[in-house]
């Protein structure tokens, strides 16, 4: 294969775990999807790429694999379509990450193996993992949460590593008994399964989350269970961006995702209506990072013509922050996740954050339709409680006493559930096509985030 450029679809399994670091070892360049599923289903190789390499996943009805036989768990394919030419500069040492595509067309982002691990290795000191470490892994390997946050900063300081396929509940149960994890790395979604088991297993040291928001009342639930919740923040293209500290008791830590890792430059840059909003302290996330992406691919392995991803260094992940004392970075939501209404700027994860403060509310999603004489329409989608009901009408009215009246929805639904990506993100793209008919704008426009 020298020359040519493999997809690996990886399970999240000791196998795939083998057969990640085999093929970084032997200094190929790969593209990492995720393995074909009812979630996620096999998608076509990229054109610039040859080979697909898919590990089985050891849920099959069957699947009798044996580590030191590779042929039990990985099925070879070949491309049959025209392999179009690559730049020599991609042939060996890349990696390829698929961003996440919860808002946007996925795009390749591209790393040297050097800089990926160098990358992982940043965040080992903040986030306290050493070879003592029993590490959990339920998030998927072939994304960065999963790959740069726990897995190759485990591996490097020869911490066990325990992975769990298709997590749910039991599932994650029974591998908890077995495998006592210090160190466990979930999405909120998948940590708020376990806030209401009563147990709370003395072997942890804490739980690291990224991935989408957490309320701070499931915060101090994930403290309880786990000891101690450590947020995280980050992007496909950069990695590990800002973590709070293991073992600080200082500041906000229920809204805050810690200071920037070492050698991270962070700042905020105002928004340019920032003067029709003066009562809005935040600003657009930009960082510059030693060991960040090299630059995005397309499908053919050309050069990226979109929008491009530095300005003089440095990465806009396209996101809305505040700063706190000590440099605390409290992550706000998507920067084209706000409107402009009545002449003021909303930040539409501040909606979200005050729906979600209403009783019996669980989620809520907030999306932008047509124009309106206020500005663009808010829709609301939320889900109930377990085990409760809502009413659109009252949430709706709720909202009054909660937010001023150009940032409150103009229409509230309600849902079972919300659709979510092989990640655990929630699916927006599929919700804005579904109640608006408009998908988000092109992936030139659009940076996927790590939370």
């Amino acid at each position: 294969m020298p020359g040519s450029i493999l997809v690996l679809e990886c399970v999240n399994s000791v196998p795939g775990a083998l057969s990640l670091l085999y093929v970084m070892s032997r200094g190929f360049s790969l593209v990492l999807l995720p393995p074909p599923g009812k979630a996620a289903p096999s998608v076509p190789l990229p054109r610039f790429c040859h080979h697909r390499l898919t590990v089985q996943s050891q849920l099959v009805d069957g699947a009798d694999i044996v580590l030191n036989r590779p042929e039990t768990f990985l099925q070879y394919t070949r491309s049959e379509e025209p392999v179009l030419p690559l730049d020599p500069a991609h042939a060996t040492g890349k990696i390829f990450l698929r961003t996440s595509g919860s808002i946007g067309t996925p795009k390749l982002a591209m790393y040297t193996h050097g800089q990926l691990l160098a990358n992982a290795l940043n965040a080992v000191e903040r986030l306290h993992l050493s070879e003592a470490d029993h590490i959990s892994l339920p998030v998927p390997l072939c994304h960065m949460f999963g790959l740069g946050a726990g897995f190759l900063p485990g591996f490097s300081v020869g911490a066990s590593l325990g992975f769990v396929e298709g997590a749910n509940i039991l599932r994650y149960l029974e591998h908890e008994r077995y495998f006592r994890p210090t160190v466990a790395f979930m999405t909120p979604a998948l940590c708020s399964m376990f806030l209401r088991q009563q147990s709370a297993p003395e072997h942890y040291r804490h739980v690291v989350l990224a991935g989408d928001k957490l309320k701070p009342e499931s915060f101090d639930a994930a403290e309880a269970r786990f000891r101690r919740a450590v947020l995280l923040y980050g992007t496909t293209e950069m990695g590990v961006i800002a973590a709070s500290d293991a073992e600080s008791h200082e500041g906000p830590r229920s809204v805050t995702v810690g200071p920037p890792l070492p050698g991270i430059e962070l700042k905020l840059e105002q928004p340019s209506d920032a003067g029709a909003a003066p009562e809005v302290v935040a600003g657009a996330i930009v960082c510059r990072h030693p060991h960040g992406f090299e630059g995005y691919v397309d499908n053919d392995g050309g050069p990226w013509t979109g929008e491009p991803p530095f300005h003089e260094g440095w990465y806009r992940t396209r996101d809305w922050g505040r700063l706190h004392a000590g440099g605390l970075l409290e992550v706000l939501g998507r920067q084209d996740h706000s409107v402009n209404r009545d002449g003021r700027l909303v930040l539409l994860a501040e909606v979200e954050r005050a729906l979600e403060g209403i009783t019996d509310v669980a989620q809520a999603i907030t999306l932008l339709g047509a124009e309106n004489l206020r500005g663009r329409h808010i829709l609301a989608l939320c889900t109930p409680r377990e085990g409760r009901s809502l009413d659109s009408a009252q949430v709706r009215a709720a909202c009054a006493s909660l937010l001023p009246p150009y940032a409150t929805p103009d229409e509230v639904r309600i849902l079972p559930s919300f659709p979510l990506l092989p990640n655990g993100k929630i699916d927006r793209r599929t919700l804005m096509v579904q109640f608006t008919g408009t998908p988000p704008p092109p992936a030139s426009e659009k940076k996927e985030n790590q939370t």
